[in-house]
């Protein structure tokens, strides 16, 4: 088959996933429509042109093929200026002893001693909003409590929250290799210099002084190497729950009943976690085709990019039955929002812990709530990771 046969078999369809009016205005809408609409695999000549994964099953062969579809540009178009960021950026067989490295530290026995902390946190930051009648939920929880936690984690100091929730924000809004974009990232990197220059005089019990003291491979980690790592743990820690729960406090602002069945039954509060993760996955992760390869006869080519949306896997109906509707009695919620792969979020289990203890406390302190007034819709930031800038709620 000639070039020419091959580009006429090329599914196309007009799908902008960073500034399309349909994603601005409301992002999980705009990914439903597109799954309901478009073909499973497609491309779109937005940002250079790309494909786009719009089913489970090319979705879940681009992230478990890292061979093919490479995670060497984590941005479309690819940006060569994009700080690597380790293991995320890495192919096997390169990506597997920093995974290894890494792993320990986020698995459950780890990660148990801080759930006290994660309710400490929780049951004082609601504290502070109970009697008020209404928050911002982004500005007043949802922002500070995964992100106190990262940041005890890392080795952070607690009071440069906003600064480095301000920052995380601005480096994700700012177009892909823009002068902004550039500038946020030198930003972060002069944190990043000054916490690791500062673990490496003067270790402390934080995860940056176990990687600057520990053996890898023989070795010490590179001062390079520790940037990278902490590049990626920076945007992933500052963002990723935050996003999460503001999606899950969305929806059950419009679901009273479910917001009853979760003060009346904590139980089920670990289920629903999981389905408003399914429901309203937020990320859509870009791979780099590393070689030529074949999917149901269309032929994608060496060199090309694909956009991974996550979403597409918890809202394919041959895996999850009426995937529109959140059901916290589904018999088996399959989902992707922590990705899939080698890939998969080494954060997951802490992930996991903070919004399960939120939502038991703060059912337990406001079992009913909904959307305060606002002078406009609410406002949506597209591109990889997708998120809500304000989410007003209220109560009685």
């Amino acid at each position: 088959m000639n070039d020419s046969m091959l580009e006429e078999r090329r599914p196309v369809y007009d799908f902008d996933y960073i500034a399309g009016a349909d994603v601005l205005k409301d992002v999980h809408e705009a990914y439903l429509n597109l799954k309901k609409n478009a073909p499973p695999l497609f491309w779109t000549t937005r940002h250079g042109g790309h494909w786009v994964a719009n089913s489970a099953d090319v979705a879940v062969k681009a992230l478990r093929h890292p061979e093919i579809f490479s995670s060497k540009f984590l941005s479309i178009p690819p940006n060569p200026q994009q700080p690597k960021m380790i293991p995320e950026s890495l192919d096997p067989p390169e990506h597997r002893p920093y995974r290894q490295m890494l792993r320990p530290f986020f698995e459950g026995k780890a990660i148990a001693p801080l759930e006290p902390r994660i309710i400490e946190w929780t049951e004082e930051l609601v504290g502070k909003v109970v009697d008020k009648g209404g928050c911002e939920f982004v500005e007043d929880i949802a922002g500070p409590l995964p992100i106190s936690v990262f940041m005890e984690i890392f080795g952070f100091p607690l009071d440069r929250y906003e600064e480095f929730r301000t920052l995380a924000l601005n480096y994700f809004s700012a177009g892909n290799g823009s002068e902004s974009g550039l500038a946020y990232v030198g930003q972060i990197q002069q944190i990043l210099v000054e916490l690791i220059q500062s673990r490496m005089a003067e270790p402390r019990s934080d995860l940056v002084s176990s990687l600057v003291t520990m053996d890898f491979e023989g070795r010490k980690l590179t001062f390079e190497e520790l940037m990278s790592i902490g590049f990626l743990m920076f945007l992933a820690g500052l963002d990723t729950v935050t996003n999460a729960l503001t999606y899950g406090m969305r929806h059950l602002a419009h679901d009273p009943a479910l917001q009853q069945r979760m003060a009346e039954d904590p139980d089920c509060i670990p289920n629903a976690v999981e389905e408003l993760l399914r429901r309203y996955t937020f990320v859509s992760t870009p791979r780099y085709l590393v070689q030529d390869t074949e999917i149901d006869g269309i032929q994608l080519r060496k060199g090309e990019s694909i956009l991974v949306p996550l979403h597409s896997v918890g809202l394919d109906d041959k895996l999850n039955p009426n995937p529109e509707t959140v059901d916290v009695d589904r018999p088996a919620v399959r989902h992707a929002a922590f990705g899939s792969g080698v890939h998969t979020c080494l954060g997951l289990h802490l992930a996991r812990m903070e919004m399960i203890n939120f939502y038991k406390v703060w059912f337990r302190r406001i079992p009913r709530f909904e959307l305060a007034p606002m002078d406009g819709p609410l406002k949506f930031r597209a591109g990889s990771v997708q998120s809500i800038e304000a989410l007003p709620i209220r109560w009685a």
